[in-house]
């Protein structure tokens, strides 16, 4: 029955996605920066539960509540194909990073 769907559906938790605005990513990747440097932040490839609970903390503190470990994590997955390509483009020779414009720079030749 259409009725019964309809009310399903509108009784049913909505799950809110986090868009994070290029300021929040910035800040957030600043963040994983700042842990990285911090010796046993690491396990296993992974991070451990503590640094996600630190940017859980500092990501909530500075644009609100939305910003929970689940959603952090989430977000992570979904960068790090990214990032690991841009990694594998700056450690070959010619390629840098353009701080002023936020983009890989190339030498012409």
């Amino acid at each position: 029955n259409i009725v019964e769907l309809i009310t399903m559906e509108e009784s049913a938790p909505l799950k809110e996605n986090l868009t994070p605005s290029e300021a929040q990513v910035d800040y957030l990747v600043q963040l994983l920066l700042e842990e990285s440097r911090i010796p046993g932040m690491k396990s296993d490839g992974g991070w451990k539960s503590k640094v996600y609970t630190a940017i859980e903390k500092n990501m909530m503190e500075n644009f609100g509540p939305k910003f929970t470990k689940d959603k952090i994590k989430n977000k992570l997955k979904y960068l790090k194909p990214n990032l690991t390509v841009m990694k594998e483009i700056l450690n070959t020779s010619g390629f840098g990073y353009d701080p002023i414009n936020k983009c890989i720079d190339v030498d012409p030749q």
